[in-house]
C-alpha cells in the first residue's frame, strides 16, 4: 500500500484508537492496529475482540494494500512529525515506511490476515440520537459502574428507550445514577446494558452530529461521521432499580453543590484507606460533615443549608458523594433522608435534565 495524509486529519482519527487496543495481551495483534487502504481511503480498525473501533480517512493513494501496526508506537510517530503531510510505504507483508519531511521510519508489522474480524452488526432496532446529549447522559451515570469483574451484569450501563426519552441508569451496588431525558427521535420500548469500555470510549467522540445506534443479536453498533464502535451486549438480568430508588424519605435538605463538594473533599482527607467514611449531620439551617481516624485524627465543618426538620445524621462514602456533586451542574443540590439506616436520594434543583437523582447507600460509621 502506498497513501499519503494530512497528518492534522490522520492524528484526529488516530488517537482514538488508543483506547481501544490492549496493551497487556496475550495475543500480540491486539496491541496492533489495522491499516488498510481502499478506493482513496484510509482505513483505521482497532479491537480488543470486546470493543473494536473503525475509522477513515481520505488521502491520496499510490496503490492498496493493508498491515498491521503496533499502535502506541505508530502513534508517536506520526504525532512527532514535523511536516503536514505523512507518506505511509508498505514495504513487503510486515514492513511499513513512514515518511515526513526529510525523516523517514522503517517499522514491523503483523500480516492484515492476522488481524480478528470484526463483528458487523446487522440491525434488528435502530435509532439516531443526538450525539452531545448521548455524550451527556453517559457523563452523568459512568461513575457509577461497578468496577468488579464478577458482577458482571453492573459492569456497564443500562440504556432504556423510550417512546420519545431515553433513560441510562448504572448501579455498583452500594450506589445508582440514573438519568432520563426526552429525546424526540427515541422510538419504542427497549433496554439493551452496555459495558463500561464502551461508554468511557464514547465519551471521546467529538462534535454535534447524530449518533446511529443499532442493535443486532449480540453486539451494538454506535455511529458518528466516520467512526463506528461496536462492542459486545453485556448479558444478565439488571436490577429493578426502581424498587431501589427510595419513595418514603421525607426529610429535605437544600445545600450549595459546589460548597458541600469542597467541604466533603477537605474532611476526606483525614479518613484511611480502609474505612474511607464521613458522617453528614443535619440540624437546622446547619449541615456538618465529620470524620476520624484513629490513625490520625479527626476533622470537621459546617455549612449553612436549607433544612427544618429534626436532627439526622448518616454515613456516607466521601468519594460516591463527591462524584455525584462533580456531576451536577447546578447551584443547588437537594437531599432527600429519612434515617441514618436507610439510604441517601440526591438529585440537581432545576436544571436541564428531566430527570436525574443518585442513591448512595449508607455507611456505619
Amino acid at each position: 500500500m502506498e497513501i499519503r495524509l494530512k497528518r492534522s486529519e490522520f492524528l484526529t482519527e488516530l488517537a482514538p484508537m488508543q483506547g481501544i487496543v490492549e496493551r497487556r495481551t496475550t495475543i500480540p495483534v491486539l496491541s496492533h492496529l489495522l491499516l488498510s487502504v481502499r478506493g482513496d481511503r484510509l482505513h483505521l480498525a482497532a479491537t480488543d475482540l470486546d470493543v473494536s473501533l473503525t475509522s477513515w480517512v481520505s488521502g491520496e493513494v499510490g496503490r492498496e494494500g493493508a498491515i498491521a501496526v503496533q499502535a502506541k508506537k505508530f502513534l508517536e510517530i506520526v504525532r512527532a512529525a514535523s511536516a503536514e503531510e505523512v507518506l505511509l510505504t508498505q514495504e513487503e507483508e510486515r514492513g511499513l515506511a513512514i515518511s515526513f519531511g526529510t525523516a523517514r521510519f522503517r517499522i514491523h508489522g503483523l500480516p492484515a490476515s492476522d488481524f480478528p474480524t470484526l463483528p458487523n452488526v446487522e440491525a434488528r432496532a435502530e435509532v439516531s440520537l443526538p450525539l452531545g446529549r448521548f455524550r451527556r447522559f453517559v457523563s452523568k451515570v459512568l461513575f457509577a459502574v461497578s468496577s468488579e469483574e464478577s458482577r458482571f451484569q453492573l459492569s456497564g450501563a443500562l440504556v432504556h428507550l423510550k417512546e420519545g426519552a431515553v433513560e441510562m441508569v448504572a448501579t455498583d451496588g452500594h450506589r445508582l445514577a440514573l438519568i432520563e431525558g426526552a429525546v424526540a427521535e427515541a422510538k419504542g420500548d427497549d433496554s439493551v446494558l452496555v459495558p463500561r469500555k464502551a461508554l468511557q470510549e464514547l465519551l471521546r467522540f467529538e462534535g454535534e452530529e447524530q449518533l446511529v445506534f443499532r442493535r443486532g443479536e449480540h453486539h451494538l453498533s454506535f455511529v458518528a461521521g466516520r467512526r463506528e464502535l461496536v462492542c459486545r451486549i453485556l448479558e444478565g438480568t439488571f436490577p429493578d432499580y426502581e424498587r431501589v430508588i427510595a419513595k418514603q424519605n421525607d426529610k429535605k435538605v437544600l445545600v450549595d453543590r459546589r460548597g458541600l463538594g469542597e467541604m466533603v473533599q477537605r474532611i476526606a482527607l483525614i479518613t484511611g484507606d480502609r474505612a474511607r467514611g464521613v458522617r453528614l449531620s443535619f440540624a437546622p439551617g446547619e449541615i456538618t460533615v465529620s470524620a476520624a481516624n484513629p490513625d490520625l485524627g479527626e476533622a470537621s465543618e459546617s455549612l449553612a443549608c436549607e433544612y427544618e426538620g429534626e436532627a439526622i445524621r448518616i454515613g456516607l462514602n466521601p468519594d460516591y458523594l463527591g462524584q455525584f456533586l462533580a456531576a451536577v451542574e447546578t447551584e443547588k443540590v437537594l437531599f432527600e433522608l429519612k434515617d441514618e439506616n436507610s439510604q441517601c436520594l440526591g438529585s440537581p434543583l432545576g436544571g436541564e435534565d428531566g430527570r436525574y437523582l443518585c442513591v448512595i447507600m449508607p455507611m456505619r460509621i
